[in-house]
């Protein structure tokens, strides 16, 4: 017996010390998990701290995977993918979003699905795919109140503030920050991003100097409190000084910002206010170059597959509560069914133990006059039994007559109480199908506004195919028209990236003086078309008058500054070429020097092609103040003259190496061709070698002109 209970202290003794061991553990992985949390906003904010950010995420995720903590999980994903796409790795982003919304759908968490679209919806939104994000992010709002109404909306609402204030809603922006503030649970760092956004609302329009302090005062206070500091308010800080009027702390914060697209726009705008207008083109066309990059098209289409995919998801989970409800309403019918039979059988079974209860009773009675009877029959006579006989026969029947009557009413109780359960029943069934119909109502409502969209994709491809072709026919076709004594070659090309670019190229005939433009906007599609298409009626109108190259140029400069809240510019090359004596008048706004080549010299000869030297002029469309400075060639015939656009020499392979203005020099100097044709054609050929399967990454145009000796 000791010997049982020594065994029974000792396996005692080892389950304690076990589960110490266990606590200790789970607490040693909860204090890893709060040490990895702080460490990853820790570095969210820091800059050059890429990779360590996302070993620490990795880590975080995979610590949350095992202690199955949802929220961490998905918000250390959420934030991995965010910091990918500011530092523009946007497939990478897109990547990270794809592996959590599987992740997400696997484990058919809500949860994980609806941060999984907010991110997704934040990645739109930097593409400057705005309308497909505010739809997202709506959604968002909506998905959270119908099934998750614990959690609050301030993500969504403060990424509307960002897509509007991009819009210059100011009213909409003060809105979605209003409500982000009014949301509970409000983290430090998401007071501190509604509140920037109330100031960045003030800079809108005019600015009102006055409200913008009045909010500012209140972020620095917040500030201040929580020890939470954000990019945007790093941002505010840049405007604050801009409305206060100190420029040289305005560039240093700018130049200190994190995010690149903010950093370059935002010190482009310093140098301006500080009149230094070279420093803020060379910001503002790194910051196009920068956005153009990370914004491709095939990372749009990557952003819309994953939009499509987690669409999907969220229908599927839906399904899954559909067909769960279903269930529950078929077991709860059942259940109402084994109850109506219980509550039956219950019935049936009281009314047979009343039955037995009366049968007693009556027994009891019967006795009891028997009883009666026989003592009766002592003292009376046979004619007081007989009619002592009748009268219990009378009241035999009596009773007999009244248990009838009460068995009757039984049933009719029983009969209405079964009538009043079917009719229940049978208006629960009618409700729950009702049900059933209007959510089914609701999926086929999702599946043609999925079509629709469909639908209206095709039709914006059909107009932008229409709008190619307009656009192509504004550029003139043909190069041949220009008579045989003046001794002019002339042949053009222009392949926008896009349906519709920003290139452009003109030229025409005045009183033997050749008038000749080529240009390039910045940016590609829609916007770039239609400043490409002002530009072209802009250069003829104002050629037409004779005017010089340099007046034409700061002619076009100041139409196209005025209102140009986009800042979309245009980089021009425009010459006047005098066909009788070969004198080329000329104004360089911003755009790649022209080659000139020497056909008296051999072809491959070193000194045979030479870029044109000239004056860095700005490109037109930025400030309305400048005034353009000409430059002159005394002659040009005999020679060569190739004017194009970056698209020629920017052009790049699989390997991102670019085809270069070393090779087009090389190119130039070896070509003998008579033609300026057989030129054009040759130097597009040697470009759709070097690219190979490469997309083409800008609009490529091509203008040669080749002039003759007489």
């Amino acid at each position: 017996m000791l010997q049982y209970w020594l065994k029974y202290l000792k396996l005692l003794v080892s389950l304690c010390l076990l589960g110490l061991s266990l606590t200790a553990a789970a607490q040693e992985k909860t204090a890893e998990m709060e040490q990895l949390r702080k460490d990853m906003y820790r570095l969210f904010n820091k800059q050059d701290s890429l990779s360590q950010f996302i070993e620490v995420t990795n880590k975080l995720i995979e610590l949350s995977k095992q202690a199955n903590n949802e929220d961490l999980l998905y918000r250390a994903w959420a934030n991995q993918a965010t910091i990918l796409s500011f530092n523009g790795k946007r497939d990478e982003a897109l990547e990270t979003v794809k592996e959590m919304s599987e992740y997400a759908r696997k484990n058919d968490s809500k949860y994980g699905l609806l941060v999984s679209t907010e991110t997704n919806a934040q990645i739109f939104s930097s593409l400057r795919m705005e309308y497909e994000a505010e739809e997202l992010f709506l959604r968002c709002i909506s998905y959270k109140e119908q099934y998750l109404p614990n959690h609050n909306s301030v993500p969504s609402y403060l990424q509307l503030a960002k897509i509007y204030f991009n819009r210059k809603q100011k009213d909409k922006v003060l809105a979605m920050a209003e409500k982000a503030l009014q949301q509970p649970n409000l983290l430090p760092e998401q007071l501190v991003q509604a509140l920037g956004y109330k100031c960045m609302a003030a800079t809108m329009g005019e600015g009102d100097k006055e409200e913008f302090n009045r909010y500012y005062a209140d972020l620095q206070k917040a500030i201040k409190e929580t020890g939470a500091s954000m990019n945007l308010s790093r941002r505010v800080d840049v405007y604050h000084a801009d409305l206060n009027g100190d420029y040289e702390k305005m560039l240093e914060l700018a130049q200190n910002m994190k995010n690149p697209l903010d950093r370059l726009m935002l010190t482009s705008l310093a140098y301006r206010r500080l009149g230094q207008y070279k420093e803020a083109y060379d910001y503002l066309l790194e910051y196009r170059r920068y956005s153009d990059s990370v914004n491709t098209t095939e990372v749009r289409k990557i952003a819309l597959n994953h939009s499509l995919a987690l669409d999907a998801a969220r229908a599927e989970n839906e399904a899954k509560d559909l067909k769960l409800k279903n269930q529950q309403l078929e077991l709860e019918h059942v259940t109402d069914e084994l109850e109506q039979r219980r509550l039956e059988e219950e019935a049936l079974s009281l009314s047979l133990e009343n039955q037995s209860i009366e049968l007693r009773n009556r027994e009891i009675e019967l006795e009891n006059a028997a009883v009666q009877l026989e003592n009766d029959s002592l003292d009376r006579h046979n004619k007081d039994l007989q009619l002592s006989e009748w009268a219990s026969k009378m009241e035999a029947q009596k009773q007999t007559e009244h248990a009838h009557h009460v068995f009757m009413t039984m049933l009719a109780i029983i009969a209405v109480l079964v009538i009043a359960s079917l009719a229940f029943i049978l208006h629960r069934r009618n409700k729950h199908s009702k049900e059933i119909e209007a959510a089914y109502g609701k999926l086929e409502d999702a599946y043609n506004k999925l079509e629709e969209t469909t639908t209206a994709k095709e039709r914006i491809e059909s107009e932008l195919r229409i709008a190619r072709e307009i656009q192509m026919g504004m550029v003139p076709h043909v190069f041949n028209a220009f008579p045989k004594e003046m001794g002019v070659n002339l042949y053009a090309s222009m392949t926008p990236a896009k349906e519709v670019g920003g290139d452009l190229y003109d030229f025409f005939l005045k009183d033997k003086k050749l008038y000749v433009c080529v240009g390039d906007v910045a940016g590609k599609g829609v916007p770039a078309s239609m400043t490409m298409a002002v530009a072209v009626n802009l250069f003829r109108s104002v050629a037409k008058e004779g005017v010089t190259p340099a007046h034409i140029a700061t002619r076009i400069n100041s139409t196209l500054s005025a209102d140009n809240e986009n800042s979309i510019f245009v980089t021009m090359f425009i010459a006047e070429i005098d066909l009788e004596t070969g004198r080329m008048d000329f104004c360089n706004a911003g755009h790649n020097p022209p080659v000139i080549v020497n056909n008296h010299l051999k072809p491959g000869d070193a000194n045979r092609a030479y870029y044109i030297k000239m004056e860095s002029n700005a490109p037109v469309g930025l400030w309305p103040e400048l005034q353009y400075i000409g430059e002159s060639i005394d002659n040009i015939k005999g020679h060569t003259l190739l004017i194009y656009t970056d698209g020629l020499t920017e052009a790049e392979n699989e390997e991102r190496e670019q085809h270069g203005e070393e090779r087009l020099l090389e190119l130039m100097g070896k070509d003998a061709s008579a033609s300026a044709a057989s030129t054009v054609n040759m130097l597009l050929s040697d470009v759709a070698s070097h690219v190979g399967s490469a997309d083409q990454s800008d609009d490529l145009t091509v203008l040669c002109i080749k002039i003759k000796t007489t």
